[in-house]
């Protein structure tokens, strides 16, 4: 688990730092863009499903506000509540197709255990605040359709865990 979650960091670090050197050509985004979706995925926590929906607005060229709110299925007797709020900061890689972004951002975890004690089925939830750090990329389909890729990890405690997911978002 350790060594995924080094390989993880470093791939973000490396994604960062890739971001931070790119020089953008044309603008992805523009000031005032909105749009709304939803999206599903791997959590690593609990070798789950996920599925959530998201808003992202964009402040400028190159930065965007994203909340979500998602739900993480049970598996090996765990489930979540998320809700998050990520900032984006978008770079071009083919003109106003394709676009690559970093994200950081604000993590609320509600995480539910089910188990039993003494035949009685019960459960416990635990409430924790973390931070994001991730990127994704997002792929222009037509004026009014996105396509996104996503990977992000939630450091919280004794909850960390990485999120893998992919959507599809409308532009309005």
């Amino acid at each position: 688990m350790r060594n995924i979650r080094q390989s993880i960091m470093r791939v973000g670090a490396i994604a960062a730092l890739m971001a931070a050197l790119s020089v953008p050509a044309e603008a992805q985004i523009v000031k005032g863009e909105k749009s709304a979706g939803a999206k599903l995925g791997y959590v690593t926590k609990n070798q789950s499903a996920m599925a959530g929906v998201f808003f992202r607005y964009s402040f400028s060229d190159h930065f965007r506000l994203s909340p979500e709110i998602g739900y993480t299925f049970r598996h090996k007797d765990l489930d979540a509540f998320t809700v998050d709020v990520n900032a984006h900061i978008p770079f071009n890689f083919t003109g106003e197709t394709v676009a690559f972004y970093p994200l950081a951002g604000l993590n609320f975890s509600s995480w539910n255990r089910y188990y039993s004690a003494d035949g009685i089925n019960e459960s416990s939830r635990r409430n924790r605040f973390g931070v994001n750090v991730g990127a994704g990329f997002d792929l222009r389909c037509s004026n009014s359709i996105k396509l996104l890729l996503e990977a992000k990890y939630c450091l919280t405690k004794r909850y960390t865990t990485a999120t893998i997911s992919a959507g599809v978002c409308y532009l309005f």
